[in-house]
């Protein structure tokens, strides 16, 4: 009786293992499967829902659709754990506000070009599959009329997004995503009290990419 138990022990830790080694040797296929690991390019369209003002006067909301030119490059770990880094330019209409109770012809106004870079963590759910967050910094430049001089500056916010990637072909990728910008501050040219606050709120784009494996 108890080489009969001894047996079916030894019988059961044996199937553990080539379970345990079976799982192992899937994941990693997954793994040097998924084209995730690689450098990237692309291009993309969506939206940006930005806020800018001047203290103590009206907001000036920008709806704005947008082009994207993205570059970037990332891998895909053991434990399915994803990193990586990205490069992406926004490009967008230039708008523009008039304050004429603060000055005659006074204005405030976005340019539509804005640099971001991005440090992506995410997980690689099947190898075909990615979910990630990114954190970054985006530029800007604004520029405000007093209605005698212009000053324009150029400031970085902090910018925090998600979005979800899939593949449908070995070199070919399309993703959602979706960041918050949370904007910046600077006073109005150092001709008055009022503060500016620029470039807070939300982008959305979809994203098409080619990816090249390491």
């Amino acid at each position: 009786m108890k080489k009969v138990v001894l047996s079916a022990v030894v019988c059961a830790m044996a199937f553990s293992a080539n379970a345990d080694v079976a799982n192992e040797s899937a994941v990693a296929e997954a793994v040097s499967e998924s084209v995730f690991s690689s450098f990237y390019g692309g291009l993309g369209i969506g939206g940006s829902f930005l806020k800018s003002s001047i203290d103590g006067m009206k907001d000036m909301k920008t709806t704005n659709f947008m082009g994207t030119f993205v570059l970037g490059g990332g891998k895909v770990f053991e434990n399915r754990s994803y990193m990586g880094g990205e490069f992406l330019i926004n490009f967008m209409q230039n708008k523009k506000k008039f304050y004429e109770d603060y000055a005659p012809d006074a204005n405030l106004q976005m340019k539509g070009f804005s640099p971001q870079v991005s440090v992506k963590l995410g997980y690689n759910m099947r190898k075909d599959v990615l979910g990630y967050g990114k954190m970054g910094c985006a530029w800007s430049k604004i520029s405000f009329f007093d209605g005698k001089d212009n000053h324009s500056k150029n400031k970085t916010s902090f910018v925090l997004g998600v979005g979800a990637e899939k593949s449908f072909f070995p070199d070919v990728s399309a993703a959602i995503e979706a960041d918050y910008n949370f904007g910046f501050k600077t006073d109005d040219g150092g001709i008055g009290v009022n503060k500016v606050r620029a470039n807070k709120g939300w982008s959305i784009r979809a994203l098409a990419k080619c990816n090249v494996k390491y």
